[in-house]
């Protein structure tokens, strides 16, 4: 995390970790570059409540020389010479804790020229030496507060390779698993194919109370690592092979499944079952394939004293070794918050120290990429002076500029940071609109009412980001300029000179109902109704088979509050010609001549960026055709009406509709009848 202090200085806050599940399967992947045959390593990491807070700014010398000063928590402190290289190895190579420091400078100089800088560790509470990657936790700290302050443009996964890299330059020998701290309190699941990572977030539908336990026994971890690392890359014995299908193939499966169960189970009880008993099975397979390799080590008689304490049965649903595994730490799962406290005492009892750990209960989607660079060139030369995202529009007694229509909606849907995709004039704009206080004369004008709006425009402003895309290029340019920020999490694609209104009988909004369809897996698209004549206009998708019942407007206004019906694509084309759409394009239950058609807002999974590399297609429909190939695609139907307001029929029909008070759209919408024996579809056509 990190957020703007005064005087050009930045505030950061970077975890700790704990392994959930999947230890020792960083290592145990890497050996795929010796050994085809070995499964990737899979590990669910999770940061923790406790970490390092600190304070960083430039630095700069009149002589013109880089100094690092980094203070320390515990009053401590050092000042290393960036140029000179002898002095920061000697330092790198030490027993100091300022080794890391000197570490993750060296590597980071390798790629990039920086100037000096203070970081301020003015506070800790992440115990040291305790298995919860301390060390990672000061090396991702030092890598990040030079990015942000050097404007480096690293992605987190850069600041998590440098800073691995960095602590590899100290006696330490890390694992890649470490550096998951990059990625804050939150749970990711990270994948080690040879010297390829790749992670994924994984969004807890519930909150899980855990309790992360110091055994305050001894292990020998070099000991345990030598014993394990004997059965790689090939295995000697049948107890090896065992070995590697416990760090390989059945770890895998177990990942998956705690993945589930963390995304899906939405009763924090149900949850906390499912995850303590996965724990408990992980701990005894453990016991079973790994403790013969090692027993010196692994046999845990303090661990297993601890899990298996009758006091603590009645507050637990089970746990499990981390880091190592052998007497260092363990895992609780509790059953509820006060389960949590109790169990913590507990262990207090059990001569351990015991440490809180709650993985929230977190929206499936936190952030939205809304696109505003582009030409517009259907309303040019109109756009030349001013995008349509900024054309006003009135719903109720208000008018404002139709981007505020859609922050707004984006806001009560949940999300938390907006992107706008901007060029150097769009950017000037939005910063006016959203980040600068209107004048008080201006203000003194305007009915009060009105006035108090610039609070809601500036309050806005603090969730944007803005990403530059100079050059008008394709969606395809501007989405990958937004991967760093979007931060390996789902996300919001909402086009910005879209209108939309929703016509849902409890008034949930469109990008609302959208957000409900998407269960964290695959992509989700809006969709809506079009006749044949303007299948040419838009994206236009096609199903096998239609949900049961059929969801509004198919089938009847009033359903039952719950999971919005899916809709499993099979086919995607832009623009297709009708010949085309009647041929390939045909979804069973809709009228003839009707389609389903892009509603414009679309739930994109991390996924979507690997496929935007790997495509050759510029137009966004093309990507999402690649991305229903590979994983599968799922499409609702949104209860709405959309313009599109860089066409200029479908701007004034949008004025039209909204000058209104209590906008009916009756001249908007045609009737259409379904599959006999359904209500009529009501389909706005403009």
């Amino acid at each position: 995390m990190t957020t703007n202090s005064g005087d050009d200085a930045i505030e950061l806050f970077v975890t700790g970790r704990i392994c959930l599940f999947g230890e020792h399967s960083d290592w145990a992947g890497g050996y795929r570059r010796f050994n085809s045959e070995i499964a990737e390593g899979c590990a669910l990491v999770c940061g923790t409540d406790q970490g390092l807070y600190a304070r960083a700014r430039r630095v700069t010398t009149e002589e013109g020389s880089r100094k690092l000063v980094f203070k320390s928590s515990n009053g401590n402190s050092c000042e290393l010479d960036l140029d000179d290289v002898s002095a920061l190895r000697a330092t790198a190579q030490s027993s100091s804790m300022f080794a890391y420091i000197a570490g993750c400078v060296l590597e980071l100089g390798k790629h990039f020229r920086v100037g000096g800088a203070h970081i301020d560790n003015y506070a800790s509470d992440l115990p040291i030496k305790k298995g919860l990657s301390s060390s990672a936790a000061i090396c991702v700290l030092v890598v990040r507060a030079l990015n942000h302050l050097y404007d480096l443009k690293l992605t987190l996964h850069g600041e998590m390779d440098i800073a691995y890299r960095g602590e590899i330059n100290t006696p330490s020998r890390c694992g890649r698993l470490d550096q998951c701290v990059a990625f804050g309190q939150t749970v990711t699941k990270m994948t080690f194919d040879a010297d390829l990572l790749s992670t994924e977030s994984v969004r807890a539908a519930a909150t899980i109370y855990l309790v992360v336990v110091d055994l305050c026994a001894s292990k020998d971890t070099k000991e345990i690592l030598k014993c394990l690392n004997e059965a790689y890359p090939f295995p000697r014995n049948p107890a090896d092979t065992k070995l590697h299908s416990l760090l390989g193939k059945m770890n895998l499966e177990v990942c998956a499944e705690v993945a589930q169960i963390l995304s899906k189970e939405k009763d924090s009880l149900k949850a906390a079952e499912a995850l303590g008993t996965a724990m408990t099975k992980a701990q005894a397979r453990w016991d079973e394939i790994a403790v013969p390799l090692c027993p010196h080590q692994l046999k845990a008689p303090t661990l297993h004293r601890l899990l298996e304490c009758p006091e603590l049965a009645p507050h637990i649903t089970g746990g499990k070794g981390i880091g190592s595994q052998g007497d260092g730490s363990a895992q609780l799962v509790c059953k509820s918050a006060a389960a949590q406290e109790r169990a913590m005492e507990i262990v207090k009892k059990l001569g351990m120290e015991p440490l809180k750990l709650t993985i929230p209960a977190q929206k499936p989607v936190r952030t939205a990429v809304v696109p505003i660079a582009g030409a517009c060139t259907g309303m040019w030369p109109a756009t030349k002076c001013v995008g349509p995202w900024l054309f006003p529009v009135r719903l109720g007694e208000a008018v404002k500029p139709a981007i505020c229509w859609i922050c707004e909606e984006l806001e009560a849907a949940g999300i938390e940071k907006i992107i706008f995709v901007v060029n150097q004039a769009t950017e000037m704009q939005m910063a006016k609109l959203f980040q600068q206080r209107e004048e008080v004369a201006v203000l003194d004008g305007v009915a009060e009412r009105t006035a108090s709006y610039d609070e809601e425009l500036l309050r806005i402003g603090r969730k944007l980001v803005f990403v530059r895309q100079d050059k008008p290029s394709s969606i395809r340019d501007a989405l990958l300029l937004c991967e760093r920020d979007v931060d390996g999490e789902p996300f919001i694609l909402a086009w910005g000179d879209h209108l939309c209104t929703s016509t849902a009988p409890d008034g949930q909004g469109c990008l609302s109902q959208l957000m409900d369809a998407f269960d964290g897996s695959r992509c989700v698209v809006g969709m809506s109704v079009l006749n044949k004549d303007s299948v040419h206009t838009a994206g236009v998708y096609a199903c096998k088979e239609a949900p049961v019942p059929l969801p509004p407007p198919l089938g009847p206004r009033q359903v039952e509050k719950g999971k919005p019906a899916i809709w499993q694509l099979s086919k995607i084309a832009e623009k297709p010609t009708r010949e085309f759409a009647e041929e390939h394009l045909r979804t069973p239950v809709l009228a003839s001549g009707t389609y389903l058609a892009s509603f414009g807002q679309y739930v994109l999974t991390p996924n979507t960026f690997r496929a935007l590399r790997s495509s050759k297609g510029r137009h966004f429909t093309e990507i999402l055709d690649q991305l229903r190939q590979q994983e599968g695609v799922d499409g609702v139907l949104i209860q709405g009406h959309r313009w599109d307001l860089g066409n200029m029929h479908s701007y004034i029909e949008c004025l039209q509709a909204q000058a209104n008070t209590e906008p009916a759209l009756e001249e908007a919408e045609i009737n259409l009848r379904a599959v006999p024996g359904e209500s009529d579809l009501l389909v706005h056509v403009g």
